[in-house]
């Protein structure tokens, strides 16, 4: 019978998700192309695990090694291309490749440290870019942006504990000649390419068009100017209904606006309390609750048209507003009317 090992379903996997971003997604955006290179290494990276520890191909350990670092900073620039236009000032991560190969070429026997420390480093990272909340995703849609921050936390938190289990691996080699390791890397590692692969997949979000360099950082409290970035807002909503629009990101907003982003986003902060999304997806949640009162279309129709992406998103944020399920709420509004 011929053996499967675990690292080929992962290939399999994510070899369908890629066909599926490459031929669903607009590949002219930037974000779109990393996330699809994010996931095309990974699954390269998951067919090299299946050859190496799987079938005992030895051959293939130069090229695990060369790809390695190439991983987390491929990561690390995905998610930051949601945040900011990428330009010379913030590929620098490249260079960190760079370095790693070469540490390769000169002492093969020391490159597992460098490695390990390029995936704590850049998962440490992405978990600091993910504590600005979705407000710190300006290129990302709106009504993608928990999930995109809750996709760049876990591959955050996957590349640390891939480090982690990297010096444990070391561990082996030294005290236990790698008797544990081919067991390790099938099923540790293996699942980190997945949930780095498929979160990339997950995170994929339309990007908008550059625009101005955010100003000096906004004073903590409110101002005049804020009640006015608020109202313009709100017309933008109510007289165009601009949040009907699924690719609607902050950087769309501020562009229209012709202000920074920060501003934009401290502004609703500051005046409202609440996050852009929240913001955002408030006047979805009343454009749904009109249609659900006024019209005869499934829960489904009514999301989409009120500028939700997904029926899971438009039921958490529409609980989180009223407290009920849009069902719920249909039935006891048309009961009391």
């Amino acid at each position: 019978m011929l053996f499967v090992p675990l690292p080929l379903f992962a290939t399999f996997a994510l070899c369908f998700v890629l066909v599926r971003l490459w031929v669903t997604r607009d590949m002219t955006v930037t974000a779109h192309r990393l996330f699809a290179l994010v996931v095309a290494f990974y699954t390269v990276q998951s067919l090299l695990l299946c050859l190496r520890w799987g079938y005992d191909i030895e051959g293939v350990a130069p090229l695990v090694a060369l790809l390695a670092p190439c991983l987390p900073v491929f990561a690390y620039l995905a998610y930051l291309s949601l945040a900011d236009t990428l330009s010379r000032r913030n590929l620098w991560p490249l260079g960190v490749i760079a370095v790693n190969w070469l540490i390769w070429l000169v002492q093969p026997m020391l490159v597992d440290v460098p490695i390990l420390l390029t995936y704590l480093g850049f998962g440490v990272l992405l978990l600091r870019l993910s504590w600005g909340g979705s407000d710190a995703l300006p290129l990302s849609r709106i009504s993608d942006a928990t999930g995109v921050l809750y996709a760049m936390r876990l591959t955050g938190l996957a590349l640390v504990a891939s480090s982690v289990t990297d010096i444990y691996l070391i561990y082996d080699f030294v005290q236990n000649e790698g008797r544990h390791a081919a067991l390790i890397v099938t099923f540790v590692q293996t699942g980190f390419v997945l949930v780095i692969g498929l979160s990339a997949a997950f995170a994929q979000s339309a990007a908008a068009e550059p625009a101005p360099e955010d100003a000096l950082p906004e004073p903590p409290v409110a101002t005049e100017e804020d009640s006015e970035i608020i109202a313009r807002l709100t017309a933008l909503f109510e007289q165009e209904g601009l949040h009907r629009n699924e690719e609607l990101s902050l950087r769309k907003l501020s562009r229209r606006l012709g202000l920074p982003d920060r501003r934009v986003s401290n502004a609703v902060n500051r005046l409202r309390g609440v996050n852009l999304s929240q913001f955002v997806n408030d006047f979805r949640v009343d454009e749904a609750r009109r249609l659900l009162l006024e019209t005869d279309k499934t829960v489904l129709e009514v999301s989409l048209e009120a500028g939700f992406a997904t029926k899971s998103n438009f039921n958490r944020e529409f609980a989180r507003v009223t407290g009920q399920t849009p069902s719920g709420w249909r039935k006891q509004a048309k009961a009391a009317a």
